[in-house]
C-alpha cells in the first residue's frame, strides 16, 4: 500500500542524514516533497533524485526565510499536507566556555526557525482548514538530550526541550484544523553529526564556520551496548520512525513524543 499518494510534503533540513532519508521515504510512499537545506547543492541533488520533488534552499535562522518557504511550499504543490521540522544543527560545550552566541544559535535553529516554520503554516491552516478533509500532519523533530539531557550539550538541550513544548502546545491548538501534532525524539543514529573519531572531533563547515562534531568510538561503543538492540539507528530507521507519524493510520495520535532511540532511556 502507498499512504501517502497525492500528498504534498515539507521536510526541512532534508539535504543530508535524517532529513534526506525522510524526504525519499515520503516520495517513496508516494509524496511530492520540498527538499529544503542551508546548502543549495544538496537540496538540488536530493530533490532531482526523487520524483516530483522541488528544492528549496534557505537558511532558516533567517527570519523572512519561515514566510518565503511555506509560500513557495503551498504554490508550488498546491498546498501542504505535510511538514517535517528536522532542520538543525550541533555546537556544544561546557556552559562556562559557552558564549551567547551558541547559546541563542542553538536556541533560534531548534526552536525558533520551527515556531517560524509552524506560525507562517498556521496562517495558511485557518484559511484551508477543513473537518471533512483528511487529516494534514506536523512532525518535529528532538532528541533524547532534550527529554534527559548531555553533559556539553546545555545550549541543544534546551532547543530540543522547547520542541516538545511547541509540540504539545500545538497540537491543542490545531485539533480543530485537522491537524496532528507529533513529535520524535531520536537518540544516536548515524549521520556526519555522528560520525566516529579516535582523538579528536570532526569538523564540519556551518554556514563558513567549522563546528565540531561526531562521538568517539567509544561513545558509540557506549551507545551500541546501552541499546537493547546492539547499535546506533541509521537515517533509514530515523525516516521509518517520521513516517509512521505521517501516514493515515496515526490519525488518533497527537501532542505525542515519539522515542525513537533503539531503547535508550538516558
Amino acid at each position: 500500500m502507498i499512504g501517502l499518494e497525492g500528498k504534498s510534503a515539507l521536510v526541512t533540513g532534508s539535504g543530508r542524514g535524517i532529513g534526506a532519508a525522510t524526504a525519499k521515504k515520503l516520495s517513496q510512499a508516494g509524496a511530492r516533497v520540498i527538499v529544503n537545506d542551508l546548502d543549495a547543492d544538496v537540496a538540488e541533488e536530493v530533490a532531482n533524485s526523487l520524483p516530483g520533488s522541488i528544492p528549496y534552499p534557505a537558511d532558516l535562522n533567517d527570519p523572512e526565510a519561515a514566510d518565503s518557504l511555506i509560500d513557495f511550499s503551498v504554490d508550488a504543490l498546491g498546498g501542504l499536507d505535510i511538514v517535517v521540522n528536522n532542520a538543525g544543527y550541533i555546537w556544544h560545550s561546557a556552559i562556562h566556555n559557552m558564549s551567547d552566541e551558541q547559546w541563542e544559535s542553538m536556541l533560534d535553529i531548534h526552536a525558533g526557525a520551527q515556531f517560524r516554520i509552524l506560525r507562517a503554516y498556521g496562517r495558511w491552516l485557518r484559511q484551508n482548514a477543513d473537518r471533512s478533509s483528511e487529516m494534514r500532519k506536523v512532525v518535529n523533530i528532538s532528541s533524547t538530550v532534550g527529554m534527559f539531557g548531555s553533559p556539553t550539550q546545555l545550549a541543544y538541550s534546551a532547543g530540543k526541550a522547547a520542541v516538545l513544548g511547541i509540540t504539545k502546545t500545538l497540537a491543542k491548538e490545531w485539533g480543530r484544523f485537522n491537524v496532528t501534532v507529533n513529535a520524535v525524539a531520536f537518540g544516536a543514529i548515524d549521520t556526519r553529526l555522528t560520525s566516529p573519531y579516535e582523538k579528536e572531533p570532526n569538523i564540519s563547515m556551518v554556514k563558513g564556520q567549522p563546528r565540531k562534531v561526531g562521538l568517539s568510538v567509544e561513545q558509540i561503543k557506549q551507545s551500541e551496548i546501552a541499546s537493547p538492540l546492539g547499535r546506533i539507528g541509521s537515517p533509514e530507521d530515523a525516516a521509518n520512525a517520521i513516517y509512521l507519524m505521517c501516514i493515515p493510520e496515526s490519525n488518533w495520535i497527537t501532542g505525542e513524543v515519539i522515542l525513537a532511540s533503539g531503547g535508550v532511556r538516558n
